[in-house]
């Protein structure tokens, strides 16, 4: 698919363009982000999809939670799936991370807990300690991810909504579901690279803790306004504000 193609590349050099003079590993950070809050979009969008239905998000699938301090947070199998689980025809995240750091040598047993690192981020964000990467051996100091995702985010969106270049064929747009695979394609291949100059466990790492960050994030922090999600007794109630206004 072109289309889909078209926004890989572009996202590519958004990310070069804007994030590698912060370093390497930065720019894995922002290549997770992507995918991360690109999960959470699509987890997003689904849930709206059943509020229009009358329905409600049953409380698995999606949680908002909160913090000490008031801050929200998003959990649930719908923003997990295209990182850890995989759904439909699409394969997680963490199939690429696997891959690239497989093929730089890393073994087996050598990989992180990557499940392991979803339960202490949501351990981490339910006591207030959320939203930059954990010290570990071989980091470096990073940018978090919701600060790269404000730097980022809305052209990344621009990208994806874009339509087709005059001299290509026309294709239908890339509905919001697609976008985890898409930015999951990239970060395959810019972990790929990284690890030619990188140890492939500390890559790994930060791709996917990022990537989880990224998922459970407040999407306020990122897009202020965009989605309104409100607790019921039976599940989330969501909607898209531009939607909104346009039936009101």
């Amino acid at each position: 698919m072109q289309r889909a193609q078209l926004a890989t590349a572009a996202l590519r050099g958004l990310l070069l363009q804007r994030v590698v003079r912060r370093g390497s590993q930065t720019l894995l950070v922002a290549a997770g982000a992507l995918v991360g809050f690109s999960a959470q979009t699509a987890a997003l969008e689904q849930g709206e999809l059943l509020t229009r239905r009358r329905d409600l998000v049953a409380p698995e699938s999606l949680m908002l939670r909160r913090m000490e301090s008031g801050q929200r947070y998003l959990m649930g199998r719908w923003i997990n799936a295209p990182l850890l689980l995989g759904y439909g025809h699409a394969f997680p995240l963490q199939r690429f991370v696997i891959q690239a750091a497989a093929a730089a040598g890393l073994k087996r047993s050598d990989f992180p807990d990557f499940w392991e690192m979803e339960r202490e981020i949501a351990k981490g964000a339910a006591e207030g300690v959320f939203g930059s990467l954990a010290e570990a051996e071989g980091r470096e100091p990073v940018a978090r991810p919701q600060d790269v995702l404000r730097a980022i985010w809305p052209q990344a969106r621009r990208i994806f909504i874009a339509p087709m270049p005059m001299e290509y064929d026309d294709e239908p747009p890339l509905h919001e579901a697609h976008w985890p695979m898409i930015t999951s394609v990239l970060a395959g291949k810019l972990m790929s690279s990284a690890c030619a100059s990188m140890d492939a466990k500390v890559a790994a790492g930060v791709v996917m803790e990022a990537a989880i960050i990224a998922s459970k994030l407040d999407p306020d922090l990122v897009e202020t306004g965009r989605w309104k999600i409100a607790p019921s007794a039976r599940g989330l109630q969501i909607a898209r504000d531009d939607r909104l206004k346009k039936i009101a």
